[in-house]
């Protein structure tokens, strides 16, 4: 026998037992954060600058499983983090979540690719949706038909519309989806198409869509700043009270950063700053 006491078999098979322990790669916590479509693209682009800039943890976001999914998922302990596409109501957060705002977004009237309309006014908004207007012709643009697309009641930018437009209603000509990813391929696949969502949304595009402006002022970053464009949303994050996780802590550490608000505002989002119980 060797002096080391080991059999030369032994030791070989000692060292291809540890070839195969896992490294500290291995040991990485994988944080999903599934929820809200709204912020699915900005935050897809945070995790991959996350990811790309350390290997200790790996973070995730999947498809939409909208606001309320967000919700159920993160106050039944099946996720740590979720993301969400407005604050938290009283009742959302009375099983102990925590809300992290992130930004604020403009919420812009977007048409599809073939469409030379500029702009819309609020009542002419809410004449499309309810069908009184049904050509762009309507609207200064070509002669076209207005291809409506709306999302589902319980949609975080839909449920505050009606603190603008209080007797807004959606005719049976609108087509409804219940995803952002659907929203944003129909305005893709329909190039006179016509639809409200969340400007960093509009990125994940494959056409040129137009960004309308809204009683003749435009969705840009600076009226947001200003305060002059009307219509909004806030997007952020949630998980509970207490229990945020190491891989969650750093991911929101960097979202926090330079490097990470840079990202929001690329997108056009007005960065947040604190948290909200």
């Amino acid at each position: 026998m060797p002096a080391s006491g080991i059999p030369p078999f032994a030791r070989v098979a000692f060292i291809l037992a540890c070839s195969f322990l896992p490294g500290p790669s291995a040991l990485a916590e994988v944080l999903n954060i599934p929820g809200s479509g709204n912020s699915e693209f900005v935050l897809g682009e945070l995790a991959k600058a996350f990811n790309a800039r350390q290997t200790e943890h790996r973070v995730l976001v999947p498809s939409s499983s909208g606001h309320a999914g967000a919700i159920r998922d993160v106050s039944e302990g099946v996720a740590a983090m979720g993301r969400v596409g407005r604050p938290p109501s009283h009742e959302e957060r009375a099983s102990g979540l925590y809300y992290l705002p992130l930004g604020r977004d403009a919420v812009v009237a977007v048409a599809g690719a073939a469409v030379t309309a500029k702009g819309l006014s609020s009542d002419q908004l809410a004449a499309v949706f309810a069908g009184k207007i049904s050509n762009w012709r309507d609207l200064g643009g070509q002669p076209a038909p207005i291809r409506a697309i709306g999302k589902e009641s319980s949609d975080a930018i839909r449920r505050q519309l009606p603190n603008r437009y209080k007797d807004l209603v959606y005719a049976d000509s609108v087509k409804i989806v219940h995803l952002d990813p659907h929203l944003i391929d129909l305005l893709d696949r329909y190039p006179t198409s016509f639809s409200i969502v969340n400007r960093s949304a509009l990125a994940a595009c494959k056409t040129k869509v137009v960004m309308l402006t809204l009683d003749d002022i435009e969705p840009s970053y600076e009226n947001l700043i200003s305060g002059r464009y009307p219509l909004t949303m806030e997007f952020g994050l949630v998980y509970r009270t207490g229990e945020i996780s190491p891989a969650g802590k750093a991911f929101v550490e960097f979202v926090r950063s330079p490097e990470g608000a840079g990202i929001l505002r690329k997108y056009g989002v007005l960065v947040n700053g604190g948290g909200k119980q």
